[in-house]
């Protein structure tokens, strides 16, 4: 009745936290070797949204929950300018309240410093003085 009721797999009770555990582990397992895994590329970064992560030159690089947030963001606009208030608003999920446009500046900056080869002169983050910012490269999936 679980594999008509479209279940992957199941247990009966009781059950073994080793099992449960060794099932888990071999699902995502599974799931990580999938072919149709979506990634975005970018120039020489790739960004595995289901799993929220990314990499530089073929290099994983660790980033912070806003900076894949802003990072996704960006990739899923690419060439649009974005102004420090659609960031605030779509990144950090807030209204603006208690947040300044420094706090967009100062994440960009370390984002910049994780993805750009010369974080001084950006090649993919460019800053459209007045307006906000821009992802500077093609992106495809």
């Amino acid at each position: 009745m679980g594999y008509e009721a479209g279940a992957d797999d199941y247990m009966t009770k009781p059950f073994s936290l080793s099992v449960l555990l060794l099932k888990i582990e071999a699902h995502f397992r599974r799931r990580k070797n999938e072919p149709g895994t979506p990634k975005i590329h970018s120039k020489d970064i790739v960004f595995i949204p289901g799993e929220m992560r990314a990499f530089v030159k073929e290099r994983e690089i660790s980033l912070t929950k806003n900076e894949l947030k802003m990072l996704s963001f960006f990739l899923q606009n690419p060439k649009q300018i974005l102004s420090k208030t659609q960031l605030l608003e779509n990144v950090f999920d807030l209204d603006g309240d208690f947040m300044d446009e420094n706090t967009v500046a100062v994440n960009i900056r370390r984002l910049r410093e994780k993805i750009e080869e010369d974080p001084a002169a950006p090649v993919y983050i460019k800053n459209i003085r007045g307006l906000g910012y821009i992802w500077n490269q093609e992106v495809s999936q």
